[in-house]
């Protein structure tokens, strides 16, 4: 069977605890419409535990929202400092679960596969993302946001991935 995404609605997600970034992208064809864009923010007057509860009932509320195929997250890289790490590893968990209580295809991308996609380098800064962004998707201003920048980037990294893989005829059983 050959794979046939013409027309496709994916989400893209950059995991955190405080804040974490959600990108809905339409590719109908070779349209990009922007669904929606966000971050969801957890109280860091709270506990882990509550923040997480946040983060599941935050992401339910967008994925319930909205019509999604596929989702694609930010997988973790490697960060000095191991605190942020295990924070993030725990976003992360929560929000694989939520996902796979959807029963979402998930799709996981490195940053470094990110920035290739949108910037054609690996080294992109934040600020070069952002505007890249901004210019591929038609937005009428840039996001302040790099958590939304971020995850609008990670959702085009997955449609660019699947629109290589229609045109060289990848076969799917």
């Amino acid at each position: 069977m050959v794979l046939e995404l013409d027309k496709i609605t994916v989400l893209g997600i950059d995991p955190g605890l405080a804040l974490t970034g959600f990108g809905i992208i339409s590719k109908d064809k070779d349209k990009l419409e922007v669904i929606e864009y966000g971050v969801i923010k957890t109280s860091v007057k709270k506990i882990i535990p509550d923040r997480l509860k946040e983060l599941n009932e935050g992401l339910s509320k967008v994925i319930i929202s909205n019509q999604i195929d596929h989702v694609a997250v930010e997988k973790i890289f490697f960060n000095t400092n191991l605190k942020t790490v295990v924070i993030v590893s725990e976003a992360r968990g929560v929000i694989l679960f939520t996902l796979s209580s959807f029963n979402k295809k998930v799709f996981e991308y490195t940053p470094l596969e990110v920035k290739k996609a949108i910037f054609g380098s690996g080294r992109a800064t934040k600020e070069e993302i952002i505007v890249s962004v901004t210019n591929i998707l038609n937005l009428e201003k840039e996001t302040k946001s790099d958590d939304v920048a971020d995850a609008l980037a990670i959702a085009l990294c997955h449609i660019y991935s699947i629109s290589y893989l229609e045109k060289v005829d990848v076969c799917t059983d």
